[in-house]
């Protein structure tokens, strides 16, 4: 046992599976524990230990007792407490700090609990020695801060060594763009980067683009500040790009542009997510030059409504692709889902008048032939659900398992599909486990007759289906819907737009939609029961049933007359 505690890398193991990735503050202390034993184990768990924080603080109460102090606004939960320093610190204050933040190489700051205020970053920045980054040896920074005036200080943690960056939900996009606009300086070797807004469009930045265009090592991308042509075009000749996620700005001459690059477009891409203001006929251009054989998801986002032909071009360069078996994933969004809760905020509909954006089969039938499909999603006002499409849809994806076809928000609108219009893909898709389709269930079903199909569908999400008779609709759905943890989800009064008699038809549909999914649980389970009895019993005559047996007569003794 001793030889083994001598080997560093069953140390690391042990040390490793306690710590967890420390999210559990038990785990921590477990660790923290090991760390005081003795030597041997003290070098490995003081570098698990301290490998992964989500907080400067611990690092802060490295510094001598005087120096801080620790106000506890609740309880004693050192997530409810705060950190301030009472003086700046001296030179010599500063050892044990540096010495544990060189072990540091992940930080996560996230949730609304607070952890420094400006005054403490501000001095930390100021009287550290050198001008190194507060953790020195950093490869993922992972920064939420609620805090405007911290948000900024996610500057000081960029360093040469980081190679995966989250920036999140700023509390102005505007603070985004001094750490964006130095990446290519402080973090030459980022291989990893994402970046959200809080608006539904981030600021468009050309400091920002030319930055991103002198990232070499770039493996996933994940932006929703507007990218323009320069870090587009180098976006897409990275040999190593496999996730890219990116919002286009409008440009014309994008597509010539990439005509002229002699190296292959995006030869290694596998998800590719595009968001835009609009469908520019430059993305179908785009679709049909992307070279790499492993694409595998697709998802489109514009903030207006395309026309269907507009669409329809895209699918058919999509679809026309050589591997085009490959694709698994596809998503279409309009408009841009940031935008949903301003759109809900002002009761904001487009106009439905619009013939030309109208989604129907016409408009989506390119992407039939992409028969390797296992999940689908299309979230539009303008979609035209009815059951021919829903029977055209089954039948092209017979290795569907997810299924989502609704519109942006609730808004009162009765869909024309019906429950019998869901037969085809409980027929045609067995490993169908998640549905999302409006219906019209304001009529009662049909009888099930022979139709009796059982599925592996776990979850029906019906949104703000009207509904009229629900027994029957139970009766209906517990011949397909088999599964035990089958569940059925529909929209609550407040999830959709405020009319007060569309937030009424919610609250009683939604409660009828409860009671439809108690009755299947039920009924599913009295059918496996019956089931059980059959198969268990054994076989017996007619005698044994009770029946008598066929009268048979001379033929000579029945009379014609």
């Amino acid at each position: 046992m001793l030889q083994c505690l001598r080997s560093p890398d069953i140390l690391r193991n042990i040390c490793d599976q306690a710590y967890e990735g420390g999210y559990d503050p038990d785990c921590r202390a477990t660790v923290a524990a090991l760390n005081t034993t003795c030597r041997a184990i003290h070098r490995v768990a003081a570098q698990v230990l301290w490998s992964r924080l989500f907080s400067l603080r611990p690092l802060v109460k490295c510094m001598p007792e005087d120096l801080w102090r620790e106000d506890v606004q609740d309880d004693d939960s050192d997530l409810r407490s705060t950190i301030s320093l009472t003086r700046p610190p001296d030179l010599s204050d500063w050892d044990r700090f540096l010495a544990n933040a060189q072990l540091v190489t992940s930080f996560k700051r996230f949730g609304l609990a607070p952890d420094l205020d400006e005054d403490t970053y501000r001095t930390l920045c100021l009287y550290r020695p050198g001008p190194s980054p507060l953790l020195p040896n950093l490869r993922e920074l992972i920064w939420e801060e609620p805090d405007a005036d911290v948000f900024e200080y996610g500057y000081q943690f960029l360093g040469p060594k980081l190679t995966t960056l989250h920036l999140g939900q700023p509390p102005s996009d505007s603070l985004l763009l001094p750490i964006l606009r130095s990446l290519h300086l402080k973090c030459p070797l980022l291989s990893h980067l994402s970046a959200q807004c809080r608006s539904s469009i981030g600021p468009v930045d050309p400091v920002v683009s030319r930055s991103i265009a002198r990232l070499q090592h770039l493996e996933t991308v994940d932006l929703a500040v507007p990218v323009l042509d320069d870090a587009f075009l180098h976006l897409a000749g990275l040999p190593g790009l496999s996730v890219a996620k990116v919002f286009v700005s409008r440009a014309a001459d994008v597509h010539e542009r990439l005509l002229s690059i002699s190296h292959p477009i995006f030869p290694a891409l596998s998800v590719l997510h595009i968001s835009s203001v609009s469908l520019e006929p430059s993305l179908p251009h785009l679709i049909s030059l992307v070279s790499s054989e492993q694409l595998s998801e697709v998802h489109l986002s514009v903030a207006h409504d395309p026309s269907a032909s507009s669409l329809r071009d895209f699918l058919a360069a999509l679809s026309n692709r050589p591997s085009r078996d490959v694709l698994s994933a596809v998503s279409l969004s309009f408009p841009l889902p940031s935008s949903i809760p301003l759109m809900l905020s002002l009761d904001a509909i487009p106009p439905l008048d619009r013939p030309e954006c109208s989604l129907d089969i016409c408009a989506l039938q390119p992407l039939l032939a992409c028969s390797e499909l296992t999940e689908l999603e299309i979230n539009s006002f303008f979609i035209r659900l009815d059951d021919e499409l829903i029977r055209l849809l089954a039948n092209a994806f017979p290795r569907l398992q997810s299924l989502r076809l609704l519109p942006p928000y609730n808004a009162g609108r009765v869909s024309e599909v019906t429950l019998a219009g869901l037969l085809p893909l409980f027929r045609h898709c067995p490993d169908l486990t998640h549905v999302a389709v409006p219906l019209d269930a304001s009529l009662p079903p049909r009888d099930l007759d022979d139709c009796m199909h059982s599925s592996e569908l776990l979850t029906l999400e019906v949104a703000d289906s009207p509904i009229s008779f629900p027994d029957e609709v139970a009766a209906f759905l517990s011949a397909h819907c088999t599964h035990p943890s089958f569940t059925i989800l529909s929209a609550s009064a407040q999830n959709g737009d405020h009319k007060p008699e569309h937030m009424r038809q919610r609250e009683v549909h939604s409660s009828m939609w409860d009671q439809v999914a108690r009755l299947i649980r039920l009924f599913v389970r009295v059918r496996s029961q019956e089931r059980g009895r059959r198969v268990a019993a054994p076989p017996r005559s007619a005698w044994d049933l009770g029946d008598l047996p066929p009268l048979q007569l001379p033929i000579s003794t029945v009379s014609c007359s």
